[in-house]
């Protein structure tokens, strides 16, 4: 059975290929053994076939093939055309793709996943508008669908310098003009929020203490955090776990919509899990999830408590779809730092991470560490250098995160000792003046294995064509230069670091980040060839439709 594109930017017959599957995640099953050159007679015949396109495979050759041929959760091979086809039987499902590109499914190995389940059925984005006015009409409309009274919340992922019409911070005569019959709550970072009449109204109640002169807030990040959940007062979160089980649902559907079929989380203090596990064993789960050990330490005591804990507990509680593993973003509290130099971390509380580091290296466990400044990743390798010596650490494949301020040598030296490097998204931050951060260039041309991520949900988007956008094109939104020609990377490293490494990185190379046989099928067709598009239209980028493990979780003509 054969079914076409029909029209431009439009699957044709989809809603028939994507209705023989069903959302789940059955157990792993072992890769399909054995294959030949596609077409030989012991070939199993594939149940659906992709062809006549421009697949992007991203293996170790960066192979740009014709088509590809799925059976069950697997890719069982690719290759032209003529020979993919001469593969199918009359039960095969086959989709001509008339020439559009197919990539790996996107990774982000630095994610703040469940945080952004809380808000998504709910949160309205203004990820990657570089239009002022069309935010304003946005809320508009989104008043206007609510009806009077409800709260209307954006929950960062922006910048005030991302409009090309007008920058700066909103004004409450315009957010009163946009909805004066609803609250309006935008938070911009963990200390800038702005607000409405009816927002700011409700908020003053609490503490009047917060408001600046024009009537907004802007405080410290602990401060901060108060005025949200002072806020979040009025959000509606799901209140039993059918309902939490919809908005995790709501969250990857959004994922999904941007190619995104993997996720690490390095949160903490979120909430609980028990609401993607349901959707895990409700076979609903529509990408892979992965999340860090979850834990506090800021003291003496409770960094004891931490290294005890992993010595208890078994590093890689998941299959190949859900679970748990590694520790991080901040393997101790306050071994925090910023691209401030005054944001100081004490040698007790390095002390007290090397104590964590040491359990983790004693049983196992992986390490994704927040690093911005060179000083203290340098601390960090220090001590992991002196922990080797007792437990090895370089199998374990450790991660320095963020490396906005890190330096060649010390990008030479993480390498010699085994650690990767993960960057993310910095598209709605500030240029920093005078320098390439992070160092995007550098780190690729060290031969250390590293790769993207987003780092939403708060303080960046989390789409990944954003993120490739940013390292190939040189630029953040709404369209200022922050690398010089020299400095920045090519779609192949780009890609290649959203998919191929990032496996590499989480433990599943063999499994997932390309597009070969005995892969699971976790790929993105593209409305554009993401190798010719003009580089500033990268960003601007989008799927078509997305399928996890040989299933169709997002089209864009639904």
């Amino acid at each position: 059975m054969n079914q076409d594109f029909n029209g431009i930017g439009r699957l044709a017959g989809l809603a028939a290929f994507a209705g023989l599957f069903l959302l789940g995640c059955s157990s792993p099953e072992e890769p399909v053994q054995g294959f030949g050159p596609a077409g030989q007679a012991d070939d199993p015949a594939p149940d659906q076939i992709l062809y006549n396109g421009k697949v992007l495979t991203v293996d170790e050759d960066f192979s740009s093939v014709e088509a590809i041929a799925i059976g069950g959760e697997r890719i069982l091979a690719v290759g032209s055309t003529d020979e993919i086809l001469a593969m199918a039987d009359d039960g095969t499902q086959q989709l001509d793709l008339e020439g559009r590109t197919v990539i790996p499914g996107f990774i982000d190995n630095h994610f703040h996943y469940l945080r952004g389940t809380n808000f998504a059925a709910y949160e309205m984005r203004i990820h990657g508008i570089t239009s002022r006015r069309q935010v304003l009409d946005d809320i508009s409309a989104r008043a206007a669908e609510l009806g009077p009274g409800k709260w209307i919340f954006i929950i960062g992922a922006w910048h005030e310098q991302q409009f090309i019409d007008r920058p700066g911070p909103f004004t409450r005569d315009e957010l009163d003009a946009a909805a004066p019959d609803n609250p309006v709550f935008i938070q911009r970072t963990y200390s800038a929020f702005y607000l409405n009449r009816l927002a700011a109204d409700a908020l003053y109640e609490v503490n009047p203490d917060w408001f600046a002169d024009d009537g907004m807030i802007y405080v410290d990040g602990r401060t901060g955090r108060a005025v949200m959940y002072a806020a979040l007062e009025y959000f509606p979160f799901a209140e039993d776990l059918e309902g939490r089980m919809a908005e995790v649902k709501a969250f990857n559907s959004y994922l999904n919509s941007v190619g995104v079929t993997t996720t690490y989380d390095v949160g903490y203090l979120d909430g609980s899990y028990d609401p993607v596990e349901a959707v895990y064993e409700a076979g609903e789960l529509s990408l892979r999830v992965f999340y860090a050990l979850r834990y506090w330490a800021e003291t003496d005591r409770t960094a004891i408590a931490a290294a005890e804990l992993l010595d208890r507990e078994a590093p890689f509680q998941r299959d190949d779809r859900f679970g748990m593993f590694g520790i991080g973003e901040h393997v101790h509290g306050y071994v925090h730092d910023s691209t401030s130099p005054n944001v100081v971390v004490t040698d007790e509380h390095f002390e007290q991470w090397a104590m964590i580091a040491e359990s983790a290296a004693r049983n196992g466990w992986y390490i994704n560490e927040h690093a911005m400044q060179d000083s203290t990743a340098n601390r960090m390798l220090d001590y992991s250098e002196e922990i080797s010596r007792r437990y090895p650490t370089r199998d374990l494949r450790w991660s320095l995160g963020h490396v906005d301020l890190i330096r060649p040598e010390t990008i030479q030296r993480a390498r010699e000792l085994g650690w990767n490097i993960t960057v993310a998204n910095h598209t709605v931050k500030v240029r920093m003046e005078g320098i390439a951060s992070p160092p995007i260039r550098d780190i690729q041309d060290s031969g250390i294995l590293w790769g993207l991520g987003s780092d939403g949900t708060i303080v960046a988007t989390y789409n990944p064509f954003h993120t490739i956008w940013e390292y190939t094109a040189g630029k953040i939104f709404p369209n200022i230069v922050k690398y010089q020609p020299d400095e920045v990377i090519t779609r192949e490293e780009a890609l290649i670091a959203h998919t191929r490494s990032n496996a590499h990185i989480l433990f599943m190379e063999d499994k997932i980040g390309s597009l070969e046989a005995g892969k699971y099928a976790d790929l993105v067709v593209l409305d554009r060839d993401y190798m010719t598009v003009p580089i500033d239209e990268i960003r601007d980028l989008k799927p078509e439709l997305t399928m996890v493990a040989g299933e169709v979780v997002y089209r864009a003509s639904d």
